[in-house]
């Protein structure tokens, strides 16, 4: 019995070693593009990534970020998970990123592994399911918010058996060093007191042990986030946000309710819909043959059911008609997204397959190959194929490997979106024919993201903020009001949500970046003189624009900066 024991140890060991190392290979086409390398930029380039930078930048000195938005507070960039940003400190950007994103995938590798083998899943099961999760799309700049929960799940696991306590506590210090408040620790701080509760009713000899690791993730979280709380709360005179003036709009209840348990919610989809139907197939036929033996696991995919449909449900009152009644009385909260509860979702949907898979291998070895067991592992086979299928067609890892196979493939690179080799001569330019430095001078930016321009040191007026002050939006939009009311879709978005404090263009709505080739703003219009009075120098476009000079724009370059190969072609102009 021993040697079998063993034997089957090693079979573990094999398997997880397999798994892990299928994670690790993620990285390869990263390593071989370098920055050419696509990631995803809506959300992360384009504003988290900048938090990093500047925040790693002026990390405790001061509160102010003076490159970005004209100078703002540091609580209009608050950093998703605080944590890496000592990644950041070196300089290397795209190192810091890449290394954030392997982190994130081995860590829910890990953690996903354990947490089915705690609920007594086999190991090749365990380690299959494991290598789904740790491909997720999630996006890396959020850290360890969605990666990190299998493992935070699993330590709480061990605190209640009182196993590996000295680790289990030292990991979830580390999860909130490098996870969000914001945007999932409020709902694991929700379910920790719901755990607490259920502990205090039927384990009390386990709630001081879990009663410590939630106080260590609040305090943790309250250190990191005390200024954005202050502000929230109104402390130490605090100006008005511009989300004051969000326009919430409703949702319908049931298709918002079944939108969120089918595919989930904003950056937190996992393509689960066939290992849900798997699982819930599986936990089915496991009550049809009479099953004793995978009472445990159908209990497991029970429970997983019941949390997702916990937040499935919360989140769909929260964005249904009656929640935006009442959200648009909460001044603080108002703008409160409790959608980010589907963050949590995945951990389940996987961990309810794993268990689902577990037990056609129970009802396998009990019942033998009947036929109904062995349409039940085709199903499970098929629900694996067809999530794996979506999560590879879904995420950057495909994009890369395409991206290797043809280096002229379609999506911006890094390089491409950050305007690697371009933004250098820009400011060259501005030092040798304006003998100004980047602190001297401020500018905004046309048809280019202004993430390209704080990637490289330029003093913005523009950027991406979900936090920055009213009056400051009620100012730039002096500077866009002759193009926001030549455009409804662009006053509405700017006026109703105004995250993006950006220039926009009535002639292309929607595009932030544009690529060289033959388009040209024809009849672009702005305040420059308020754009001007806001302190604006120059603007950067990545388009000549036909009546610049009519607009009070005056061309520094008739030939525009530019590299072969890059995406940008950018005219400098001076702002009269």
């Amino acid at each position: 019995m021993a040697g079998r024991s063993r034997s089957c140890e090693k079979l573990h060991k094999m398997w997880f070693f397999l798994g892990l190392a299928a994670v690790a290979v993620m990285a390869v086409p990263y390593l071989i593009l370098g920055e050419d390398a696509v990631f995803t930029y809506h959300d992360q380039l384009d504003g988290e990534m900048i938090a990093y930078i500047l925040q790693a930048k002026y990390l405790f000195r001061g509160d102010i970020l003076p490159e970005f938005m004209g100078g703002m507070s540091k609580t209009a960039l608050t950093l998703p998970a605080p944590g890496f940003v000592a990644l950041f400190l070196t300089g290397n950007y795209f190192a810091a990123l890449l290394s954030m994103q392997l982190i994130g995938s081995l860590t829910g590798y890990l953690g996903m592994y354990l947490l089915a083998r705690e609920a007594g899943v086999y190991g090749g099961i365990a380690a299959a399911t494991a290598v789904l999760f740790a491909y997720l799309p999630f996006l890396p700049v959020y850290g360890l918010s969605q990666y990190g929960i299998p493992l935070l799940f699993w330590c709480v696991l061990q605190l209640k058996r009182k196993r590996r306590m000295a680790v289990s506590y030292l990991y979830i210090a580390w999860y909130a060093l490098t996870s969000s408040l914001v945007l999932v620790g409020f709902g694991l701080l929700g379910m920790g007191v719901l755990w607490l509760l259920w502990l205090f009713w039927k384990q009390r000899e386990s709630v001081f042990s879990f009663l410590g690791a939630w106080l260590l993730l609040l305090g943790i979280y309250m250190a990191e986030n005390c200024r954005l709380l202050g502000e929230l709360l109104g402390l130490g005179g605090a100006q008005v946000s511009h989300k004051a003036e969000y326009v919430l709009s409703a949702d319908s209840f049931f298709p918002a309710l079944w939108q969120n348990l089918t595919k989930g919610g904003q950056h937190s989809e996992d393509y689960h819909f066939f290992l849900l139907a798997a699982a819930l197939i599986a936990a089915a036929a496991g009550f049809a043959l009479g099953e004793k033996h995978v009472r445990r696991l159908q209990c497991i995919v029970g429970i997983c059911l019941l949390w997702n449909l916990f937040f499935s449900v919360l989140a769909a009152l929260w964005d249904c008609g009656l929640g935006v009644s009442v959200r648009s009385r909460m001044d603080a909260l108002r703008a409160f997204q409790a959608d980010r509860l589907l963050w949590i979702a995945p951990v389940f949907w996987y961990l309810a397959f794993a268990c689902g898979a577990m037990i056609c291998m129970e009802l396998l070895l009990h019942q033998g190959r009947k036929p109904a067991v062995l349409l039940l592992i085709l199903i499970m086979g098929g629900g694996f194929a067809g999530a794996g299928l979506q999560i590879l067609l879904a995420g950057d890892v495909k994009s890369n490997i395409q991206k290797l196979r043809n280096p002229d493939y379609g999506l911006l690179s890094y390089r491409d979106y950050y305007g690697i080799g371009v933004m250098e001569q820009v400011e060259s330019f501005l030092r040798e024919t304006e003998g100004r430095e980047q602190s001297e001078y401020r500018v905004v930016s046309l048809g280019i993201d202004p993430a390209a321009a704080l990637y490289h040191g330029f003093y913005c007026l523009d950027g991406y903020s979900n936090n920055y002050p009213l009056d400051y939006k009620h100012s730039f939009r002096k500077v866009l009001a002759p193009e926001l009311e030549r455009n409804e879709y662009l006053r509405d978005y700017f006026d109703g949500w105004g995250n993006r404090c950006y220039l926009f263009s009535s002639e292309c709505p929607g595009y932030y970046t544009i690529e060289k080739g033959g388009f040209y703003f024809q009849d672009y219009r702005m305040d420059v003189a308020a754009l001007k009075e806001l302190g604006g120098d120059y603007l950067l476009s990545a388009a000549y624009i036909a009546n610049g000079e009519e607009q009070g724009l005056v061309l520094l370059n008739e030939n525009p900066l530019e590299t072969e190969g890059s995406y940008y072609r950018i005219y400098v102009y001076k702002v009269h």
